[in-house]
């Protein structure tokens, strides 16, 4: 079944009184003239904020599609455990869209981008890559689409992270594995994630984590990259 993002302005209701929903601009032509759905398909379709409705679709037109609306769900397939991935810029971008978009896919809630020491400058595309996480919550059903920051430093990440219920930077040297350290945490605990760029956090960014109540945490054995590090610290997340 196929997904699509709705405007909350876009419910409605029937001359009976049933709820619909009405489909337009870009989502009516990917739902009409790409993916080619008929009347009397089903599709889902999401807020992005947790919503997800159920719908058939009823009438169809240049601009718009109208929809009944079947079942309404909360939060539809959403992690047990909210989780914010931070992760330092890199170059080139297109290892940010592809950790974006796989950590999407996973689940992962917010996004924070940052300069680290070992940082290289960059022009990130805000709008590119919000569409990125967009599209990537279509296409695995998710129905949050999360919110990417772009920081300035490793100040402002720690800044932002005091309200997350547990905090974790990622780092090859440490000795306890991440696996072991979350299979007795609760899932009702949010949890933000850091990750290094290629060559990873420096010793002084590694010790003003860990005085700012970060664990330090490792992967596993073997050396990864910046990118694959990001993707696999939302499947630990995502899966305890």
């Amino acid at each position: 079944m196929e997904q699509f993002i709705f405007n909350k302005d876009n419910l409605g209701k029937d001359t009976s009184g049933n709820p619909t929903l009405s489909i337009d601009g870009d989502e009516n032509f990917h739902l009409s003239r790409v993916l080619r759905i008929r009347t009397g398909e089903k599709i889902l379709a999401t807020d992005g904020a947790g919503k997800t409705l159920l719908c058939v679709v009823s009438s169809m037109g240049k601009d718009s599609s109208l929809c009944q609306v079947l079942e309404e769900y909360d939060d539809l397939n959403s992690p047990r455990r909210e989780f914010c991935v931070a992760m330092a810029l890199l170059k080139p971008m297109s290892k940010i869209e592809t950790a974006l978009e796989k950590c999407t896919e996973l689940g992962t809630r917010k996004f924070l981008l940052f300069y680290s020491e070992r940082s290289e400058k960059l022009s990130p595309r805000p709008e590119r890559l919000q569409a990125i996480v967009k599209a990537a919550v279509k296409q695995s059903l998710r129905s949050r689409i999360p919110e990417v920051v772009f920081l300035e430093n490793l100040k402002e990440v720690v800044a932002r992270s005091v309200n997350y219920g547990a905090k974790i930077v990622f780092h090859e040297k440490a000795e306890v594995t991440a696996a072991d350290q979350l299979a007795g945490t609760s899932p009702s605990k949010s949890i933000i994630a850091l990750v290094g760029p290629e060559g990873g956090f420096s010793d002084n960014e590694i010790a003003y984590l860990i005085e700012n109540g970060y664990a330090s945490l490792s992967l596993g054995k073997g050396r990864l990259r910046s990118e694959t590090a990001a993707i696999s610290a939302a499947t630990l997340l995502s899966s305890f």
